[in-house]
């Protein structure tokens, strides 16, 4: 909705109409909402005097400080129709990433739950009556039968415990996260799980670069840059390491050393910031970097995929033969169970 309306403003804007009249046509085309309402208290504020990104900041129920900011730095400059592109092609960029993300996980994870609930519901209901048939016919039973029965037993009697503490413990890190500072500690864990860490800070570094890299070459300030940054990144790494480069910058460092000394940033990123700082092409260059970061993050996804796939393949199978072996097994062999 966001990027569809930036695209239809920056479309109107660059064959020059003017902003209130963009707005108003924009607003026409708008199905009823609460969308729709916004715009149209924009269009009020525009028209009793208050500047574009003042209105978007009055009724900023859509519109996040980054977006309100990049506004802010297109009136000053007087690029209204550039920054408006360059914010659509960070938006689009960054759902990009993210349904990119989300669709290469969707059916390991949609295999992977479902073959728990199979198991589950098969352990807990269809085991127990095997169970009973070969407690009937007596005998002695094969070890990995054996063992099958004791697992069944095991979820049978314990499963509902094991899963309330799971939830317990979930709701519990879920609370620890949001309301305490352990957050801190659990986000830095979270960023050292092989693999997945890894692809979640490339994710997180990759959405700062392209992000700082748009409002620094739209003309946003860097302190104001990173203030923004801090206000809306949602990674609790990323919001305390801004919040100390600010101070350092403050106290007269420069931003490279300021961003190495967090020790959240890459090496790599440091060192391009810093011939950054050097040529006077910091935005241009965390562009770049950031570019880089988004392909990382395509190539990780499909290695963790070609990896993940034939792996939870290889297990399922594994386990739904080991099952089928052990109650099928005594069954074929039924005459030794009779005594």
């Amino acid at each position: 909705m966001i990027i569809a309306f930036t695209r239809q403003l920056y479309t109107l804007i660059k064959t020059g109409i003017p902003i209130l009249q963009a707005l108003q046509i924009i607003s026409a085309q708008l199905q009823p909402g609460k969308f729709k309402t916004d715009i149209e208290a924009v269009i009020a504020n525009i028209q009793e005097g208050m500047s574009f990104s003042e209105s978007l900041s009055a009724t900023s129920r859509f519109f996040s400080p980054f977006y309100i900011n990049m506004i802010k730095a297109a009136e000053v400059s007087g690029k209204l129709s550039g920054i408006l592109k360059e914010l659509s092609e960070h938006l689009i960029q960054n759902r990009r990433i993210a349904r990119e993300v989300q669709s290469a996980f969707m059916y390991p994870i949609f295999i992977l739950v479902t073959a728990i609930l199979l198991l589950t519901g098969l352990l807990m209901f269809i085991l127990p009556v095997f169970v009973r048939i070969f407690e009937d016919l007596g005998g002695r039973l094969p070890p990995a039968t054996l063992l099958l029965i004791g697992i069944s037993k095991f979820i049978t009697h314990w499963g509902w415990i094991i899963l309330t503490l799971g939830i317990v413990f979930t709701v519990t890190v879920f609370i620890l996260y949001h309301k305490t500072s352990a957050k801190y500690i659990i986000s830095a864990l979270i960023w050292r799980i092989p693999l997945f860490g890894r692809l979640i800070k490339l994710i997180e570094v990759g959405r700062f670069s392209r992000s700082i890299g748009t409002l620094l070459s739209s003309g946003v300030t860097l302190m104001k840059s990173l203030e923004v940054l801090h206000e809306t990144t949602t990674a609790v790494l990323l919001q305390s390491a801004l919040a100390d480069i600010r101070y350092k910058i403050e106290q007269g460092k420069n931003l490279s050393l300021s961003m190495e000394e967090t020790g959240v940033f890459p090496l790599t990123l440091v060192r391009v910031i810093q011939v950054g700082e050097e040529t006077g092409k910091i935005a241009d260059l965390f562009l770049e970097m950031a570019q880089d970061y988004e392909e990382e993050v395509s190539f990780t996804v499909s290695g963790l995929l070609s990896i993940l796939e034939p792996t939870l393949i290889v297990v399922m199978g594994a386990i739904v033969g080991f099952i089928v072996v052990s109650l099928f097994f005594p069954i074929l062999t039924l005459s030794s169970l009779v005594k």
